[in-house]
């Protein structure tokens, strides 16, 4: 039976094409899914084309379909769409070859690359002394996938500029490899994140591509970096997916490094770290239907995070990929799995609001509170010491390491601050409230208590950062250990709450089976270096209590820089929001645009009803909804947005006096813990800004934050 696949081209094509277009290019793909060899599809060549494999298809009067398909064999690939004289223009001098290296088929045009090397070489008038990959020989760039054409035009490279200009010229592997080695990463690293073979399998494979058969072109279409650009349509439903959505090309094809980290077997839990915009949640949400395909009839998937909105919109996700699989996959926030345990048990119980709280606090620290100490220091050692590490009693506190709290305590102090904490233990009793870490750690006893059969086979955690670790003891004790137990994706850069978890603290062993991603899929590279930037070159940890690495992370889109305006009064920033969003609006759906601020009241106050006045619909994100439901603009704070992604984001109200917003860092004198509460802030401003794809606007009026002091 014939094999037939299409490229991530053919589907940015198809989707520029007018609607009644498109219907007639349906029509075509169903036929020749079926039967790529009948007689009622005409090839014809391409006179001068550079590869004789390519023929194209005509569709209607004026609209051509470029096929690849060797003179031997049955293997064909769409590889574009376009009006008669832009297909041909497009397909001419591509050539389509499996690379003799790597074994991967490449659509290279070297005359573009040529072309455009030789542009920068004009915008240069002065010789360059040195070269960017000078102290690598050609073997090491054929090695990770560069086609031999195109070494020249990478030879005479000065700068990662440069470089960036030629990336549309070159393979994404290659490119991906260039980007590895310009910013020290070795060469093994390199191969181990593009998922490269052993130097064994790069001979076998470069003996393979040598060979003339079409089961050669089959097998390439099989190669990991062959499956970021081609899909081998196994079915009538693989068409209409990537037909229905041609432009969410994450439901397609991944990149080697994350398609490795969904099919791998891990022996244990497993880690992957990466800057926003890297696909963690798009590797997340394919390994998790990977594994409940490998599910029972009576097993079932979990899939967990921090946030509410997140985990629906992590549903919604999932529903676009997953056919039956999604009856094995269950989607609900870490609070909601506690609360799940805790009514499964019979137990009722009431969460106390953010006002209960601070009420019980403030009653706990004037009835007991002897040491002078704001409410805030109180606050901070519960959570810091007490909750991080599970502490049920007076003795563990008092011996209890307090790294990382500056202010020193003497054995007489941490008694008086334990009465603190037995009263406002007691006030919650008292009005028949529980903090969330007390349903954890209730939900966890209840497991704990209880070694019937597990609910789940394995867990998949997003935006790891932000759990509580009574919440990852939770976790711990609740799937059963084993293989595929644990998958935990994050980034400390976004930690944007309160919380810091050392996995191997509590009790999760993530050695040796940890991955970083580092190409920014979502954002320009413009918006990603601004939205970095906020983040003031602050190192941060793995989630396991070392350094992250921070290397190679780059984004593959270029754009224009981010938009900064400052003005003097409220009303002239809310004017130019509205005006910013009118003309977003040409060019993107509303749903795709998203007004952002540090709090709700600045957006009730001063910019939903600036919009409203203006005619702008909008629709306001929270815990019940996702940027998928209803019409209008969607307005959001920089809380909700996590985890979510815009065609075009509005920061505003960027103030001093709003962000940092001072309760957020009002934490006493300790000076480790401020700059703690600084950081997300910061992480709070990135967050933001990495949720931009294309269009970045942030504003502020009268005196700015502080933060943006390095963009204006």
């Amino acid at each position: 039976m014939p094999t037939v696949a299409i490229s991530d081209d053919f589907l940015s094509a198809f989707a520029a094409l007018p609607k009644a277009q498109q219907k007639k290019v349906w029509e075509f793909a169903q036929k020749f899914r079926v039967d790529p060899t009948t007689a009622a599809i005409n090839y014809e060549p391409i006179h001068e084309a550079k590869d004789p494999k390519v023929r194209t298809v005509r569709i209607g009067q004026d609209y051509r379909a470029v096929i690849v398909h060797p003179p031997k064999g049955d293997t064909y690939v769409l590889v574009w769409v376009d009006h008669h004289d832009e297909a041909m223009a497009w397909t001419r001098n591509r050539t389509f070859d499996i690379h003799p290296r790597t074994g991967a088929l490449q659509v290279v045009s070297v005359e573009e690359a040529h072309a455009a090397v030789e542009a920068v070489s004009v915008e240069r008038k002065t010789p360059a002394q040195h070269r960017l990959f000078d102290t690598f020989d050609d073997d090491t760039l054929l090695r990770l996938g560069l086609p031999e054409p195109l070494l020249p035009s990478v030879r005479s490279l000065r700068d990662e500029t440069d470089l960036d200009r030629l990336r549309p010229h070159i393979p994404a592997e290659a490119y991906d490899g260039l980007v590895g080695l310009a910013s020290g990463l070795s060469l093994e690293e390199i191969l181990d994140e593009l998922a490269r073979a052993t130097p064994a399998a790069e001979q076998a494979a470069e003996q393979a591509a040598q060979k003339e058969t079409e089961k050669d072109l089959e097998t390439a279409l099989l190669h990991p970096d062959s499956r970021r650009r081609f899909r081998i349509v196994e079915d009538l439903r693989d068409l209409m997916e990537m037909l229905n959505a041609p432009l969410q090309k994450w439901r397609v094809f991944l990149h080697p490094s994350q398609r490795r980290l969904v099919t791998h077997h891990f022996k244990g839990p497993a880690r992957v770290l990466g800057g926003a915009g890297t696909g963690k949640t798009v590797v997340l949400t394919h390994r998790a239907r990977e594994l409940a395909r490998d599910c029972t009839a009576d097993e079932k998937i979990l899939v967990t995070t921090f946030t509410r909105n997140l985990a629906l919109a992590i549903r919604d996700n999932l529903k676009t990929i997953c056919g039956d699989e999604i009856s094995h996959i269950d989607v609900l926030n870490i609070d909601a799995l506690a609360a799940r345990i805790l009514k499964a048990h019979g137990v009722e119980f009431s969460v106390a609001t953010r006002e209960e709280l601070d009420d019980c606090w403030n009653a706990a620290v004037a009835a007991a509170g002897e040491l002078d100490l704001p409410v805030g220091f109180y606050r901070e050692e519960w959570d810091r010491v007490v909750q991080s590490q599970g502490l049920e009693d007076r003795a563990g506190y008092l011996l209890a390491p307090r790294k990382g709290r500056g202010t020193r305590l003497n054995r007489a102090m941490r008694a008086k601050i334990w009465d603190v904490f037995e009263e406002y233990q007691a006030e919650l009793r008292s009005r028949g409230l529980m903090e969330w870490m007390a349903v954890a750690r209730q939900a966890r006893a209840l497991v704990e208590a209880d070694r019937s059969a597990p609910q789940y086979k394995a867990a998949l955690v997003d935006e790891s950062q932000d759990l509580h670790p009574e919440q990852w003891r939770l976790l711990r004790a609740f799937i059963p250990e084993g293989p595929n137990d644990l998958f935990l994706v994050g980034d400390a850069h976004q930690r944007i709450y309160a919380r810091k978890a050392v996995l191997s603290h509590v009790g999760i062993n993530v050695r040796g089976r940890s991955r970083t991603l580092r190409v920014n899929y979502r954002t320009t590279d413009e918006i990603r270096k601004w939205a970095v930037s906020m983040l003031g070159g602050k190192v941060v940890d793995d989630l396991d209590g070392e350094a992250a690495d921070e290397r190679g992370y780059r984004s593959l889109m270029h754009g224009d820089p981010p938009l900064v305006r400052v003005f003097a009064s409220q009303q002239e920033e809310a004017d130019f929001v509205v005006a910013t969003v009118k003309e977003r609006l040409k060019v993107d759906p509303a749903q795709s645009i998203c007004v952002v601020a540090r709090t709700k009241k600045q957006l009730n106050n001063h910019y939903v009803p600036a919009l409203q006045v203006a005619g702008v619909s909008t629709l306001e994100l929270d815990g019940r909804n996702t940027d998928a439901d209803g019409d209008g603009i969607r307005v959001a704070t920089m809380h909700r947005v996590k985890g979510l992604e815009f065609h075009s984001v509005i920061i505003a109200g960027v103030n001093r006096g709003t962000i940092p917003l001072p309760t957020a860092v009002e934490v006493g004198d300790d000076a480790e813990v401020a700059e703690e509460a600084l950081m997300r802030e910061r992480s709070l401003l990135y967050v933001a800004a990495s949720r931009a794809r294309d269009f970045l606007a942030v504003s502020a009026s009268g005196t700015p934050s502080a933060l943006l002091a390095r963009s204006l």
